[in-house]
């Protein structure tokens, strides 16, 4: 059923952009705890991040 999965170079690159992006705002969130709804906003952000992270580990690049 997911042996055809795969992602395409760019698609990579667009993934690693959003990792990083999105686990700076992480920790800036984390850093910045008395902000208001600084908890819901490390959850999102550190959700996307660890989503791109386990896509681009586990799901294999095409040629």
């Amino acid at each position: 059923m997911f042996l055809d999965l795969s992602y395409s170079s760019m698609q990579g690159l667009i993934l690693l952009i959003v990792l990083i992006f999105s686990g700076r705002a992480f920790r800036e969130n984390w850093i910045k705890k008395g902000k208001k709804n600084w908890i819901f906003k490390s959850w999102l952000y550190g959700l996307i991040s660890s989503v791109s992270f386990l896509i681009l580990v586990l799901i294999p690049m095409s040629e």
